[in-house]
């Protein structure tokens, strides 16, 4: 310890300066409130704590609760037994200890990590601080303390309680429960708790069991039940269970040998009725009481030692019957051996098939054991899916592949065109169709879309091979030109066409915008434009009657000019689709493979019901006609002695004989618009490769057409868009 130097008087002595020390020391005492927790620090801290400091906290926490305390920072002056300065603990009338020191000190006494508690809710923390801090002259400062407490529940329910403490807090009957700041009794079943809160006296009536399983026993069991008792036990479960009833040995209830059951008695009610009165010491054993409520009522009388009775009760869930399917096709889910409450089955179908419940189609069925040992619902049954009938092909039609001839699943069709005057176009070349189980009609590709079945062209039923003039030529037989158009228009008046495609035909342009009428409007032309197909004779043209004019498409380069006949090409979709026969049939056009039919001497054929022998045919004519080359063409027109040069453009090709032939084949008037077909053997065609466009007079001369083979795109954009 060190000595704090004081200046002396003559005289004095150690025990004066001690003397000194203790009047003049600082005392503090600070009583805490009753807190759940708190931080206590020593005078000045974290700086050094004062000299001769008596310092007193009186910790409290509530009612129920311990205190507990651990110092988180300690550093005071060590010293052997802590005899300098201290920190002293105590609480419950007892010591806890008392420390100095630090951690590393070798003497003193460290309160480490350590921590208090004190029985009670009250704890008393001391500090005490000497005259000096000082070590061979040099002074040493410590910065005391920092300590925290805390309020811990008391355990009133353990078992170590002291007396004193048992006095205040008198423990249960039956059973203890503690919780934060307190506890409270219960009593074991058939007790009732009474007014003092602590004690239990044997209650059982109106006791209510609504687990599954679970036993139930005379009070004290297997202990001597109390007397004067009236017990009541009801076991509800819901509809559906029944509830079994075993009881356990022993089986003890008073009875007399003369008088049956005329004190003690257990009594078993089931739906009401009693089954069952019991006493003496023959166990009962099982008992079915087929309800899902069942009674106990024990009465005794003031005497008696017996031991009672103990049953385990449990619960069976009522049975459903086998679930049987209405059909083969029907899948049911979970299989079981065997169903009861609650248990629910599934209905599904095989692949193919459908629900159905009476005449309704479900999306699923699901069926529950009911407590009456029912099924709520019926099973459905299963019935072949239909995909309906398939979907009609334009110009073709479908047959059955299986049998019978259904379109249920798994159902075959085979789509096919209408041929020889229609083919099937579709990628892959997909023609049968199977009904799915999605109830779709679906090719070998899983596809819905069915085939297109487009017109073929070029393929007459009775293709011309002779040669003929149109001027007194031949008349062309049925099936011989049946893409040939018979034209009317408020223009010109007559003129020819060519089908190309079901709903478009091929003329000239200036059969739609005569050279001479000039400003005929190209809707009024539209509207009095009428388009006759499918026969050879005018008269019975007529009668068929004529196919209603959609739209008119012009090429944009075409003129007025009278003497320029370059791009006199123009389509004409109709309103409605031509069915295809032996008499309408498209002709093919020429693609970039086709220029060499363009070539010198090339024959090929024209026809129409134009002008023949001064005199407007009846019929159709036809007459075959060599191309020739374009340096004839223009020697031909350079011949010529007119008024105006006609234009002869790349647009362009002439056929027929020069005017020194005795040969007098060529098309006229009324023959314009109609196409100039040459046959291509390689693929046994015939290809439009020009439209009659114009000459000069009728055969004296060759005739100039329009060279189809420069309007590929501009047909196919027109078509297209």
């Amino acid at each position: 310890m060190s000595v704090l130097s004081l200046p002396a008087s003559p005289g004095s002595s150690r025990f004066q300066i001690f003397l000194w020390i203790f009047i003049c020391r600082l005392v503090h005492s600070a009583p805490t409130q009753r807190q759940y927790y708190g931080q206590i620090t020593s005078p000045n801290y974290p700086n050094s704590y004062p000299n001769n400091n008596i310092s007193v906290w009186d910790i409290a926490v509530p009612e129920g609760f311990h205190v507990k305390l651990n110092f988180w920072q300690f550093d005071l002056e060590p010293s052997e037994a802590c005899n300098y300065d201290y920190v002293k603990i105590s609480a419950d009338k007892k010591d806890l200890g008392r420390y100095c020191g630090q951690v590393s000190s070798k003497v003193g006494n460290h309160p480490g990590q350590q921590e208090f508690i004190s029985r009670g809710n009250q704890m008393k923390l001391l500090f005490n601080s000497d005259f000096s801090n000082e070590e061979n002259g040099v002074t040493i400062f410590y910065r005391g303390f920092l300590a925290f407490y805390q309020a811990v529940d008391t355990d009133e329910c353990a078992r170590d309680v002291d007396e004193s403490n048992r006095a205040e807090h008198p423990l249960c009957d039956h059973h203890c429960h503690n919780y934060i700041g307190g506890y409270f009794c219960s009593c074991r079943p058939g007790y009732q708790l009474q007014s003092d809160q602590r004690s239990c006296k044997a209650q059982c009536i109106n006791e209510l069991f609504t687990e599954a399983e679970g036993y139930i026993s005379s009070p004290e069991y297997p202990s001597p039940y109390p007397a004067d008792l009236q017990c009541n036990y009801s076991i509800r479960l819901e509809k559906g269970l029944s509830i079994s009833l075993k009881f356990l040995d022993p089986f003890e209830i008073d009875d007399h040998q003369q008088v049956e059951c005329p004190y003690d008695t257990l009594q078993i009610y089931a739906k009401g009725n009693r089954i069952g009165k019991y006493c003496g010491r023959k166990n009962p054993g099982t008992i079915d009481t087929q309800s899902h409520t069942v009674d106990l009522l024990f009465l005794t009388d003031d005497s008696g030692d017996c031991r009672g009775w103990k049953v385990h009760y449990t619960s069976e869930r009522v049975r459903c019957p086998m679930p049987v399917v209405r059909d083969k096709f029907s899948i049911l889910k979970p299989q079981q051996a065997e169903y009861r409450l609650h248990d629910y089955i599934l209905v599904s179908c095989k692949t193919g098939y459908k629900l159905m419940e009476d005449n309704e189609e479900l999306r699923s069925f699901t069926s529950v054991c009911q407590p009456d040992g029912t099924w709520h619902r019926k099973l459905p049954h299963c019935e072949i899916v239909s995909c309906g009938k398939p979907k009609k092909l334009e110009n073709g039609k479908y047959t059955y592949k299986s049998s019978p001839n259904e379109n249920t699943y798994q159902s075959v069709i085979k789509y096919q065109c209408n041929e020889p005057y229609y083919s099937m176009i579709k990628e892959n070349s997909n023609d049968t169709y199977t009904c799915t189980a999605q109830r779709l009609w679906k090719d070998t590709q899983d596809l819905e879309s069915i085939p297109d079945c487009l017109p073929v062209c070029g393929k007459p039923d009775l293709p011309v091979t002779g040669i003929g003039r149109i001027i007194g030529g031949h008349e062309a037989k049925h099936g011989a030109f049946p893409w040939q158009v018979y034209l009317r228009t408020s223009g010109s008046g007559l003129g020819g066409g060519a089908l190309i495609a079901e709903r478009w035909i091929l003329t000239a342009a200036h059969v739609i915008h005569p050279k001479e009428n000039k400003k005929e409007d190209l809707q009024k032309v539209m509207d009095n434009t009428e388009i006759y197909l499918g026969h050879t004779e005018v008269e019975e043209l007529i009668k068929l009657g004529n196919y209603a004019v959609e739209n008119i498409f012009v090429h944009p380069g075409y003129t007025m000019d009278e003497h320029n006949y370059n791009n006199d090409i123009a389509l004409i979709k109709l309103s409605g689709s031509v069915t295809m026969n032996r008499d309408a049939m498209p002709i093919c056009l020429p693609d970039s493979s086709h220029n060499s039919l363009y070539s010198d001497r090339q024959l090929g054929y024209v026809s129409g019901f134009g002008v023949t022998e001064n005199k407007i045919a009846k019929k159709l004519r036809y007459v075959s006609l060599p191309i020739t080359s374009d340096r004839e063409c223009r020697n031909y027109l350079a011949g010529k002695e007119t008024n105006q040069a006609y234009v002869f453009s790349e647009n362009m090709f002439c056929a027929g004989f020069p005017e020194t032939s005795k040969i007098r084949q060529d098309s006229c008037q009324g023959d314009s618009g109609g196409v100039f077909t040459v046959e291509e053997p390689s693929i046994n065609r015939w290809i439009a490769v020009g439209i009659v466009s114009w000459g000069i007079g009728c055969g004296k001369g060759y005739g100039f057409y329009t060279k189809l083979n420069n309007y590929r795109d501009w047909m196919s954009e027109v078509m297209k868009n």
